[in-house]
C-alpha cells in the first residue's frame, strides 16, 4: 500500500512539473519586441514594418504605453498617449503574440527626432488612409474566400457519378453559388470605390486670443457636448487640426497652432467618453488653410483656431 501511494505521488509530481515547464514555455515563446517603422494606423490597429516583416498586425489598447526617449544619450524618457503612434515613426514595440500572430503592444518607444519627424509628415497626410489599407486586407481575403467557394464547386462536380438529373441539379446548383459571389463581389467593388470619400458628421471651432493656447471655460462645455456626439456615432473618428493666424514668425505660429492642438485634445481625453483608438493624432497646421482671409485684426482672430471634426469613411461604414 505504501509502495503504491509513493508512485502515485512521484507521478503526480512528475505531470505537474511538466505541465508547469510547458506553460512557462509556451508563455515565454508569445513574448516578443520587435523595432521598425509604422506605415499605418487604423484606430486599434497599426501596422509597423520590420527587418523580417514587410507588415507587422500590432494592436494596441488604453493601457498602451506610449513613451518618447530624448534628451542627452535619450535618457530623458516621457509618457505620451498612443495618439501619437503615426506613420513614419520608428518604434520599439515590446507586448506578446496572440493565436492570430498579432502582436498585442504592452509599451512603444520612441526618440523625440523621430517623431518631429513623422509629425511633419503626417500634417500632409489624409488622416484616415489607414482605413483605405484595412479594406484592401478585407478584398484579398475575400478573393481568397472566393477562390475556396469556386474550387468547393469544382470538387462536387467530381463527385456526380449518378444519373443526368443528378448532374443538372448539381450543375445548377453551382451556378446559383457563382451568381451569388458575383453579386458579392460587385456590392465589395462599389464599397470599396468609396474609400476615398468621408463623411463630415459634425464640426466645432475653438478660437483663441494672439500667443495664446489656453482653452476658454465655456468652449470645454462645449467640447465636452460635442464629443457625446462623436460618442453616439458608429465608427466615427475624432479629427484634431491647430491653426494659428500670420502675425509673428513661421516658427512660433507652427509652435502655437502645436499647443492649441495639444490643448483641445487634453479636454477631449479628459472627458473620457471616446477610447483614444478612436482620436486621430493632432494636426499642427500652423498658418494653412485660413478661415478668413486679409491681415485685419478680425480676420486674424478668425484664424487663431481649433477644429474638432467627427469623420465617418463612407467604404468602411457602408
Amino acid at each position: 500500500m505504501k509502495n503504491q501511494y509513493g508512485f502515485k505521488a512521484i507521478s503526480g509530481l512528475t505531470v505537474a512539473s511538466a505541465m508547469f515547464l510547458s506553460l512557462g514555455s509556451a508563455a515565454y515563446a508569445q513574448q516578443a519586441t520587435v523595432e521598425g517603422m509604422i506605415t499605418g494606423r487604423s484606430g486599434p490597429t497599426m501596422y509597423v514594418k520590420t527587418a523580417d516583416t514587410p507588415r507587422l498586425t500590432v494592436t494596441l489598447s488604453d493601457s498602451t504605453k506610449a513613451t518618447e526617449k530624448g534628451g542627452f544619450l535619450g535618457m530623458s524618457r516621457k509618457d505620451l498617449g498612443i495618439t501619437q503612434l503615426v506613420p513614419g515613426l520608428e518604434v520599439k514595440v515590446e507586448g506578446a503574440y496572440d493565436t492570430d500572430h498579432k502582436l498585442i503592444a504592452k509599451k512603444v518607444t520612441f526618440s523625440r527626432g523621430s517623431l518631429r519627424t513623422a509629425r511633419q509628415i503626417d500634417a500632409g497626410l489624409n488622416p484616415v488612409a489607414m482605413e483605405v489599407a484595412a479594406a484592401q486586407d478585407q478584398l484579398r481575403t475575400d478573393g481568397k474566400n472566393i477562390e475556396m467557394a469556386q474550387s468547393d464547386i469544382e470538387g462536387n462536380k467530381k463527385d456526380i457519378a449518378g444519373t443526368r438529373q443528378d448532374i443538372a441539379t448539381n450543375a445548377q446548383l453551382a451556378n446559383d453559388g457563382l451568381s451569388a459571389n458575383k453579386q458579392a463581389i460587385g456590392q465589395a467593388n462599389n464599397r470599396f470605390g468609396k474609400l476615398d470619400e468621408y463623411e463630415t458628421k459634425g464640426s466645432i471651432t475653438v478660437n483663441f486670443a494672439n500667443g495664446r493656447s489656453t482653452v476658454s471655460a465655456k468652449d470645454k462645455d462645449q467640447l465636452a457636448e460635442f464629443v457625446k456626439t462623436a460618442a453616439d456615432t458608429p465608427g466615427a473618428m475624432i479629427e484634431v487640426q491647430g491653426y494659428a493666424s500670420s502675425t509673428g514668425s513661421a516658427t512660433v505660429n507652427q509652435r502655437l497652432s502645436a499647443e492649441r492642438a495639444t490643448a483641445v485634445l487634453s479636454i477631449i481625453q479628459q472627458t473620457g467618453v471616446v477610447p483614444l483608438t478612436r482620436i486621430l493624432a493632432p494636426a499642427a497646421m500652423g498658418t494653412s488653410s485660413p478661415a478668413e482671409e486679409g491681415k485685419s485684426r478680425s480676420a486674424q482672430a478668425q484664424n487663431r483656431r481649433v477644429v474638432v471634426t467627427i469623420l465617418v469613411n463612407k467604404g468602411i461604414n457602408g
